[in-house]
């Protein structure tokens, strides 16, 4: 039988997108029971499961087995079961997920004159590097697709490009408080201080941004074809400064609200306020288009995080039969060094960086880790850990619309991952030393 034939993928779109709406709006919602927001999740996501590859399919159907064993297990053993916790474990990154994928509709990096030639030379990488990293730090993966169809020759975009688009985009992970990666980190470190885990980030970003165009060199004839960026306009960049703004300022008066909450709420909401006022009544056929089609494009990470949710639970079930053994006594700076060079890793075997955060911060829980050393290590496994991915979103992105190979990134990235390994594990020393003066 045609799993379209009740109803077709046009129309499963259009209600996922309804739903996911309605997701986003009960998360924010002061008093909504998190299941209000996790059921329409998974609708949703069983609706645009159509859209999953075979590798997506078979990950979160993974992930989901292991998780209900692991809950089965703890059921058999006198674990009660939490259907909430079961059903809404990452509900606030899936929100924050679908809530950012609004701001694609206010923030392309569109230059102002598409005909002219596109620049060269080291002033167009830095330009090429940090404008990825500071779009896709608001817009995620949609930029390295904006920018790299303008950047393609022939239809080819060769080995310099594509490691300045990705890594320079993956390096925002280290810091952006609007990527999955941030979300993930806060809820399996809760506690930590936002204003820390990004100051911490920053310094991580710009060295590999550093290493990158170090390595690239556009001025070395040696390394291959003279390097062409993007003929980027800074001053695009108001409406993602802008929602920075917002996001630090609703904190700061509102402490007690979550920051996954408050860039939830924002992102779509200062979306729909730019796009009146850029045009009027013509906004809402753009919003309207978005939830109908848009949302649906993020099926591919809202199986993930459900899926890894799933999983969370299970394995908190099951700890809870390990009794009091722990990997660790204590979390220090070199128990943070260990846990991320182990993370690293594992994303080089093609495990995405959610999986390896959700388990080990279950895992660690009961040791109470100085939250704000766990969020800063597991933000520097997810952004040094997806270059070493050869599996990762980003990478199967680049094969599937530029024909580079995701293995051909793993020998690439190979130096560049090892380099920010060490300098990872000097800052968390340095952090560790801190906490104890």
């Amino acid at each position: 039988m045609n799993d379209h034939s009740l109803l077709p993928p046009a129309r499963r779109d259009a209600l996922a997108g309804l739903l996911l709406t309605l997701m986003i709006a009960a998360s924010v919602t002061p008093g909504i029971p998190p299941l209000c927001a996790g059921l329409p999740g998974w609708t949703a996501a069983l609706l645009l499961s159509y859209r999953l590859g075979r590798r997506q399919r078979l990950q979160s159907a993974w992930l989901i087995g292991l998780g209900a064993a692991g809950v089965a297990w703890g059921a058999l053993h006198g674990v009660p079961l939490n259907l909430t916790q079961l059903l809404t474990g990452n509900q606030g990154l899936v929100s924050l997920l679908a809530a950012v994928s609004f701001l694609r509709l206010v923030t392309r990096p569109d230059p102002a004159n598409r005909d002219e030639p596109p620049p060269r030379g080291r002033k167009a990488l830095w330009r090429t590097l940090i404008g990825v990293h500071l779009f896709g730090a608001v817009i995620n993966l949609s930029t390295v697709v904006i920018l790299g169809d303008r950047m393609t020759t022939r239809g080819r975009l060769g080995k310099r490009r594509a490691l300045a688009l990705t890594r320079g985009f993956a390096a925002a992970a280290f810091w952006s408080p609007f990527f999955s990666a941030m979300a993930a980190a806060l809820i399996y470190a809760p506690g930590a201080r936002l204003d820390i885990v990004v100051l911490a980030g920053l310094p991580m970003a710009a060295v590999s941004l550093w290493l990158t165009a170090r390595e690239i060199d556009p001025d070395n004839p040696a390394l291959g074809a003279p390097f062409l960026g993007y003929p980027m306009r800074f001053g695009a960049l108001w409406i993602p400064g802008l929602l920075v703004a917002i996001v630090l300022s609703v904190h700061a008066l509102l402490p007690r609200w979550s920051i996954l909450a408050i860039i939830t709420l924002s992102a779509p909401l200062l979306t729909a306020a730019i796009l009146l006022a850029r045009e009027g009544r013509g906004a809402w056929p753009s919003l309207r288009d978005h939830v109908r089609q848009g949302l649906a494009t993020t099926i591919n990470e809202l199986a993930l995080f459900l899926a890894a949710g799933v999983l969370a639970a299970g394995l908190t079930s099951l700890t809870s039969q390990f009794g009091d053994w722990l990997p660790f006594a204590r979390f220090g700076s070199s128990q943070a060094s260990l846990l991320l060079v182990a993370m690293v890793g594992v994303a080089a075997l093609g495990v995405h960086p959610v999986i390896t955060i959700a388990a080990l911060g279950v895992w660690l829980a009961p040791l109470r880790p100085e939250p704000n050393l766990l969020a800063i290590t597991l933000l520097m496994a997810w952004a040094i850990g997806v270059p070493a991915n050869p599996l990762s979103g980003l990478h199967l992105m680049m094969q599937g619309r530029y024909g580079i190979d995701g293995y051909a990134f793993l020998r690439w990235n190979a130096g560049y991952v090892l380099k920010c390994l060490g300098t990872a594990i000097a800052l968390l020393y340095g952090y560790g030393a801190i906490l104890e003066v």
